[in-house]
């Protein structure tokens, strides 16, 4: 029996890699691509086991859940789940052997793409084309252009006709020595003069006395005066022991009477203007006094201007008659009550 020779076969040609044409002519093989590690078991395994514990972990929750409503049946399920969780626990891998799988695919994943990096062929670089020469070319000849018109010169200015020079300018003119002297002259107006204040009407005690209460301005008195002016209203409406005591040393007193009541009265008078206001201060002072080192039943505080708020609280905490300006000219009127007749008040 003769055997039979198997033909030998011919080796297969190597298909030649395609080539890009570059610039420059010369050809460049594309680049291979490199290959890609696939997962290995290690990595399934892993992943397959956070999936059974995740899923094992929200069936927990939800058998959880459902044994606090039925106790009865979530035991006997416990007791039918501990074969079978026994079983799957068993049949897992270990973590040992699952860190094992892991290093074994990476180490497995880096040899391949380091052997595909080894055997790709290197990649020619592209090469910058010679640049085109230039041919130098000869300078040009002072023939080759027409002559021009010549640049004009500061020697000699150039004029084309149609152009009209300029005239030197004129020399100004020197500034005046003389000052200035208006046309007209500004009318001033006339300074108009202060008028002088009122001198403060001064009378005496006996003066007072004749004199019409009613008709007196307060205000165009002196503080002297003023006091000397309500000690005569207060002896014209009963108390016939009025006099003044208003001083350096006066302790706050100016006035002292005795009403027809028979209480002890001091007055204390405030000859202001319409703008200053008798203040809370004013009363402190009178009130720190009046009581205690005067002995005072009644009393009052008269003014020719007006009392603020804070000294009108004050004066009513305290038991102070407050009389004002309207107030005195009604008393001195008649039209008002006195500080201690019926209808006076507080403050």
């Amino acid at each position: 029996m003769i055997d039979e020779v198997a033909p030998a076969r011919e080796p297969l040609a190597e298909e030649p890699i395609p080539a890009k044409v570059v610039r420059g002519g010369a050809r460049r093989p594309r680049r291979m691509r490199r290959a890609r590690p696939t997962v290995r078991s290690g990595s399934l395994a892993v992943v397959l086991a956070a999936a059974i514990l995740t899923g094992l972990a929200l069936a927990f929750q939800g058998f959880a859940r459902w044994a606090g409503e039925h106790p009865g049946w979530a035991v006997l399920l416990g007791l039918a789940a501990v074969p079978v969780l026994y079983a799957l626990l068993r049949g897992m891998p270990h973590a040992r052997d699952l860190r094992r799988a892991a290093r074994a695919g990476m180490a497995e994943a880096e040899a391949d793409a380091l052997a595909a990096t080894r055997t790709a062929p290197p990649v020619p670089v592209d090469e910058p084309a010679d640049p085109p020469t230039r041919t130098p070319q000869p300078p040009p000849l002072a023939d080759a252009f027409p002559p021009g018109p010549e640049e004009p010169t500061l020697a000699a200015p150039f004029h084309d006709g149609r152009t009209t020079p300029l005239p030197e300018p004129e020399a100004p003119a020197p500034y005046a020595t003389e000052p200035y002297a208006p046309d007209w002259e500004p009318e001033l107006e006339p300074e108009l003069e202060p008028e002088p204040e009122a001198e403060a009407v001064a009378l005496t005690a006996a003066e007072l006395d004749g004199v019409d209460l009613a008709t007196l301005d307060f205000a165009a008195l002196d503080p002297d005066t003023f006091e000397e002016a309500v000690a005569a209203l207060c002896r014209r409406d009963g108390c016939a022991d009025a006099e003044t005591v208003g001083g350096a040393g006066d302790l706050g007193a100016d006035v002292l009477a005795t009403a027809p009541d028979g209480r002890r009265v001091v007055i204390q008078c405030k000859r202001y203007g319409p703008e200053n206001k008798v203040g809370s201060q004013d009363l402190q002072r009178f009130g720190g006094t009046c009581w205690s080192v005067h002995g005072a039943q009644l009393a009052v505080l008269v003014t020719t201007s007006e009392f603020t708020a804070p000294a009108e609280e004050y004066a009513d905490s305290c038991g102070i008659r407050c009389v004002d300006g309207t107030e005195l000219t009604a008393w001195a009127e008649g039209t008002g009550p006195a500080p201690w007749g019926p209808g006076a008040t507080l403050g």
